[in-house]
């Protein structure tokens, strides 16, 4: 092999490495992998699949207009910040620009994104913009129009909001991701898709055009300027702790629905968690089934969030230590995402949780 050849290799191989791990902790949550039908009506380029068309924003273009027209809400069980919390239809929303955001309460994706859903409803609401954040939950719980509720006021979310239960909306859409955004123009037309966080001027730039492509007078706005984290500092990924999908992240695995003894401590390996005590395994959560349990994660990344919830809805107190030293203490009641720590480095540490109560249930770990 030529010096030239081995070196055109070594690239691609860097490439290709360099490709999946930016897959690999990507900012949003993919579960249901599906084709789209999203196209642009212009037979004379390729096909364009699940398109973000920020070059053409750039580039002073307009839009590109998808072959694909806003669909009926379909299967939504509860509308919220509607009049007298009515459906929404597209005929109700002819001549507006509407961008669709399906979220779902537990996600720290999602959660990341609100400051930027609120300044648009803030700028633009009255000037044409119609945002409706379809609920589709991850989890069960995120199915009681009670939590969703609680979420919606605690995140002051003022736009109208649908909860799709039954996945009937997001399989309308043939969508895949937490958080994901669909952009309509005034005709209904799909314009913009963007999936994950970030690009949040490029998104306001987007709004803006379609607007006033609409008609609509816009004052000079302050773009908008919304962080989003450091990726490359997350080493572990998003990690579930049911078996329907937990199983490749435990060192130890007990059994579908029979409470499994751990007896002693152990140190996990990197990225992955363990336990001690007497635990339940079920399709979306491990509970805990004994008093004095502990839980133990090796992680690496700036926050580590948890979502939990107390199984009989009576508080539950548990304590966190990082690298053996106790940090806090905080107590379980609702079914939600928990900020458990944080780590200023970055670097690789060891998290315990004791858990002096039976009745705590584990579903995912999420990372900032």
């Amino acid at each position: 092999m030529t010096r030239p050849t081995r070196n055109i290799l070594i690239v691609i191989a860097i490439l290709v490495v360099g490709s999946i791990v930016a897959l690999s902790f990507g900012p949003s949550i993919d579960l249901r992998p599906s084709d789209s039908p999203f196209q642009t009506t212009d037979t004379t380029t390729p096909e364009q699949r699940l398109v973000t068309p920020t070059d053409m924003i750039e580039k002073g273009m307009p839009l590109p207009i998808l072959n694909f027209i806003l669909p009926e809400f379909q299967g939504i069980t509860a509308w919220w910040n509607t009049a007298n919390n009515q459906a929404l239809t597209p005929k109700d929303l002819t001549g507006k620009v509407v961008l669709v955001d399906f979220w779902t309460y537990s996600c720290i994706n999602c959660i990341r994104t609100f400051p930027f859903l609120r300044e648009m409803q803030q700028k633009y609401a009255e000037n044409g913009l119609v945002i409706i954040g379809v609920h589709t939950p991850e989890f069960a719980f995120e199915a009681d129009p009670k939590n969703v509720e609680r979420e919606i006021l605690r995140n002051d979310l003022q736009y109208p909001v649908a909860l799709d239960p039954n996945f009937e909306t997001w399989n309308a859409y043939q969508n895949r991701y937490w958080p994901a955004e669909y952009l309509f123009d005034a005709k209904g037309r799909l314009r913009r898709t963007h999936f994950g966080e970030g690009e949040y001027q490029k998104n306001e730039e987007a709004i803006r055009s379609l607007l006033k492509e609409a008609g609509y007078t816009l004052q000079d706005e302050q773009m908008t300027d919304v962080s989003t984290p450091d990726f490359g500092k997350i080493k572990t990924p998003e990690t579930y702790f049911g078996l329907e999908r937990g199983r490749e992240f435990m060192q130890t695995v007990g059994t579908l629905g029979s409470p499994t003894l751990f007896e002693t401590k152990r140190t996990p390996i990197q990225n992955r968690w363990d336990a001690e005590g007497t635990w339940t395994f079920l399709p979306e959560y491990v509970e805990t089934s004994s008093e004095n349990t502990r839980f133990f994660f090796n992680v690496q990344a700036s926050k580590l969030h948890l979502v939990l919830e107390s199984a009989d809805g009576t508080p539950k107190s548990i304590e966190i230590f990082v690298d053996g030293v106790r940090t806090k203490e905080i107590s379980i009641t609702n079914s939600e995402l928990y900020d458990i720590a944080d780590f200023p480095d970055a670097e690789r540490h060891q998290v315990e949780i004791r858990i002096p109560n039976s009745g705590v249930r584990f579903y995912a770990a999420t990372f900032s």
